[in-house]
């Protein structure tokens, strides 16, 4: 799965740029969220994580793709979690826009569950940094950078 997911990457940065790959991988990571949510909540036997819920599936999903992540804080308007080892290992620092996949699914998992999220990467591996950062805003009245995410109407 690495393998697909880096190589894609790869691929569309090499022809169409970093910002239109990011795009393309922010529906790669929608789609992958569905997914993981779909497979937290038959575990649960329920329709919506609850918060708790929500941090444990955000960090064994992050586990099960290889990072070791960790919560920084978690209160009641965020959660910062930190990450020290990349799941893309140095294909992310010639290819940045591999970090919008697992900020995806963050902020999809963490919107469907809480109503909004926010996510912002203020520190990545791939830009250099000896660790990520992974700022999940709940709080819509919150200032700040990071792209915006809302739970989806249910039918």
């Amino acid at each position: 799965m690495d393998l697909v997911v880096t190589s894609m990457g790869s691929v569309f940065e090499d022809i169409v740029g970093s910002s239109e790959a990011d795009g393309f991988i922010s529906l790669v990571g929608l789609a992958v969220g569905d997914k993981i949510q779909a497979e937290y909540l038959n575990a649960k036997g329920t329709s919506q994580l609850d918060r708790a819920e929500m941090v444990d599936a955000l960090l064994d999903m992050r586990r099960r793709i290889g990072s070791t992540s960790y919560v920084l804080e978690d209160s009641a308007q965020r959660i910062v979690l930190g990450n020290n080892r990349c799941p893309f290992g140095d294909l992310a620092k010639k290819f940045p826009s591999l970090c919008m996949l697992t900020a995806n699914v963050c902020g999809h998992l963490a919107a469907e569950s809480q109503g909004y999220a926010r996510v912002d990467l203020p520190e990545t591996i791939a830009a250099g940094a000896s660790e990520c950062r992974v700022v999940i805003d709940l709080d819509p009245e919150t200032v700040g950078h990071g792209r915006r995410y809302h739970r989806r109407a249910r039918a």
